[in-house]
């Protein structure tokens, strides 16, 4: 017989924790894994594949009844810069531009798995004062995804919807900042050779080459 009491699962999206929300968006996302519905039962109650193979079938078609909530599309709050856990607000510093070290360890986290929304959190949205170095890296970084990764996943998704809309426009103006740095220098080589050649006066040469030192500052100050 089998004790449903211990077969608990989220009954609905607000119950539902970052990290299993995670792992299920993964297992959607997987396109060459065919849907098997014990995959799902795995990962919501949090039970072996094992368990969930040598459950009789009656029991298996009433646990599965439970999670009829997952084909309703969850509604949560408009993007935001923010979230408030236990009295502490985490947030991303909207006024200053992402540094390297932040940069680096996201796009780091993006590429390892792109639903490691916990990973994402931990690193840009941070508490009044803190700052992402070595130390927090190696201190603090690891319990502050546990952290995250335990939060209701309608509680984090404002701003994890924030957090891609921001990296999306963000990657995009550094990938556009690199080609039109790498036209610059393109023309900057291409005037010399006219120069050399003859079909260029030096005074001319330099100021075009003010111009393009002008654009390039006014790319770094984007």
């Amino acid at each position: 017989m089998v004790d449903l009491g211990k077969w608990n699962c989220p009954r609905s999206w607000k119950e539902l924790d970052l990290k299993t929300f995670q792992e299920i968006e993964r297992y959607y996302s997987d396109k060459d894994k065919k849907f098997d519905i014990r995959d799902v039962l795995h990962i919501l109650y949090n039970r072996s594949v094992d368990e969930v193979n040598l459950l009789p079938m009656d029991i298996c078609e009433r646990l599965i009844e439970q999670l009829s909530w997952l084909s309703d599309s969850p509604e949560y709050d408009k993007p935001r810069s923010w979230i408030e856990i236990d009295g502490i607000r985490y947030q991303v510093n909207i006024m200053e531009k992402l540094k390297t070290g932040e940069f680096i360890a996201v796009d780091t986290a993006i590429k390892g798995d792109k639903h490691n929304y916990a990973a994402i959190l931990a690193i840009l949205c941070r508490k009044q004062g803190e700052i992402y170095d070595s130390k927090f890296e190696n201190e603090v970084l690891p319990s502050r995804i546990e952290m995250f990764e335990n939060q209701s996943m309608m509680d984090v998704m404002p701003i994890v919807s924030f957090f891609l809309a921001l990296w999306v426009t963000s990657s995009h103006h550094i990938q556009l900042s690199s080609q039109v740095r790498g036209v610059l220098d393109l023309t900057a080589k291409h005037l010399e050779t006219l120069r050399k050649s003859g079909d260029l006066s030096l005074f001319s040469t330099i100021l075009l080459r003010r111009k393009l030192r002008k654009l390039e500052k006014s790319i770094n100050s984007i």
